[in-house]
Parts: C-alpha cells; sequence; structure tokens
C-alpha cells in the first residue's frame, strides 16, 4: 500500500494511505499521564473532584489502549518475521501499562483516600513510565538513525 507522499505504508491497518495504530496510541499515553497529574493533584487537594477525574482518564486510556493493543496485534501478524525486535518490546510495554491500569482503576473504584494513596498513585508512577517507554520503543521501530524512515 502506498501512502498520499509516495511512501509504503508498512504493516498495519491502513485508512486512505495511513496507518491507523499511530491515531490511537497517544491515547492510553495521555490518559494515563493524565490520570497521574489528577492522582497528584487529588493528594494536594483532597478533593473528590480528581478522584473522579481520575477513574475517568483511567476509563478512556483502557479504552483507547484496548483499541490501540488490538490494532498493533493486526501490526505484529502482519508484519510477520519482518517485526522489529523494537515493535515486539512496544507491544509488551504498552500492555503492561494496559494491565498496571487495570489494577489501577479497580484500586480507584475504592472510596476516598485509599483509592490513592499509596497504591493507586504507585500503580500511575509506573503505568506511566511503561507507557512512556513503550512510545519510545515505537519512535525507535519506525524511525532509523537521523529521523529518516526505514
Amino acid at each position: 500500500m502506498v501512502s498520499s507522499n509516495g511512501r509504503a505504508v508498512r504493516g498495519g491497518l491502513a485508512l486512505a494511505g495511513h496507518s491507523i495504530y499511530p491515531v490511537f496510541l497517544p491515547i492510553p499515553i495521555v490518559c494515563f499521564i493524565g490520570a497521574l497529574i489528577t492522582d497528584l493533584a487529588y493528594i494536594g487537594t483532597a478533593d473528590m473532584l480528581w478522584l473522579d477525574f481520575s477513574s475517568w482518564l483511567l476509563l478512556a486510556g483502557l479504552v483507547g489502549g484496548g483499541i490501540a493493543g488490538v490494532l498493533l496485534i493486526v501490526e505484529l501478524v502482519r508484519a510477520g518475521r519482518n517485526r522489529t525486535g523494537a515493535l515486539t518490546t512496544h507491544f509488551l510495554l504498552l500492555l503492561g501499562a494496559w494491565i498496571v491500569e487495570v489494577f489501577n482503576s479497580f484500586i480507584h473504584a475504592r472510596d476516598g483516600w485509599t483509592a490513592v494513596v499509596p497504591t493507586g498513585v504507585t500503580l500511575s508512577i509506573v503505568a506511566v513510565v511503561l507507557s512512556l517507554l513503550a512510545g519510545w520503543f515505537w519512535q525507535s521501530a519506525h524511525h532509523g538513525r537521523g529521523g529518516d524512515k526505514r
């Protein structure tokens, strides 16, 4: 398949010559970072509004991450033997972040302070680190040295 700029689109599902997966990848990363920020705001204020924001951000991140995960599995299967180690590492890190946030969502279902401190914020930090590393490995799987596309 060829994109609008004449380059070949490798691997996964594409719409109008553009890969679909990169549209969904930022959703879990941004939502998980947002949940960490709202957890920290809750710790600073003890206002239940921040706990509710965290819960909604976790839900949005899990849904977006689930869609991204399915699309990434399709990309991995379609890439077959051509897939790089960085792409597999990206998948494992993203899956790890998603699993951590599933548990974090259950922790955030508690009421009040125990929903965030200390377990909820710790899981949020772990998931943010994993999701940022997943984004890093996505970039290294799709960009060569000097930022050139492979």
